[in-house]
């Protein structure tokens, strides 16, 4: 079993592994029809194929691969954000949570983390092309378009085009990194 790894926090979210105990919301969330139109979560998402997840993602060596965006102060569940081995970074908010610079905040908290504790040279992500929301939250967190990357996959029986976006290494995160 690994050990738990300290939270992540910036300003008004708290990043933090997934516990079993998280299964059950993650599941119940990505119901929502925004969830559903934009990611790759299924519908029929249980909360034991949750929970085996987790347990899956606890016991890799990969730090942070899958965090829990929390509000700071009350600790009140917010959505998801994951980095996969290749740096291709994916987040969603549960409904309540959307509008209140959360994504943002977290997807620069996990950005910005990475940069500082890995050589990771970029990171990036990919957006469907019709939401504008998580559009802007890449920009706000400081990655800009990367076209090179735009493509068009079928996901859940639908032709979507998606949009990348990039954030590359900042100087300072270079200098940051200790051998």
């Amino acid at each position: 079993m690994t050990t738990q790894r300290p939270p992540l926090t910036a300003a008004s979210v708290t990043l933090r592994e997934w516990s079993e105990d998280d299964a059950q919301w993650y599941a119940e969330s990505t119901r929502d029809p925004a969830i559903q139109r934009f990611t790759t979560e299924s519908a029929d998402l249980t909360a034991e194929e949750v929970r085996a997840a987790i347990l899956a993602l606890r016991a890799s060596d990969r730090p942070y691969a899958g965090l829990v965006i929390t509000d700071v102060t009350i600790g009140e569940r917010l959505g998801n954000i994951a980095v996969d081995d290749d740096g291709e970074v994916s987040y969603w908010l549960a409904a309540p949570a959307r509008g209140r610079g959360a994504a943002t905040m977290a997807l620069r908290c996990l950005s910005d983390w990475i940069f500082a504790t890995t050589d990771a040279p970029e990171l990036w992500l990919r957006v469907h092309s019709e939401n504008t929301a998580s559009q802007a939250v890449a920009l706000r967190a400081g990655y800009e378009r990367d076209a090179a990357r735009d493509d068009e996959t079928v996901v859940k029986g639908e032709s979507w085009s998606r949009i990348a976006y990039k954030r590359s290494r900042p100087p300072a995160a270079a200098e940051a990194i200790t051998p």
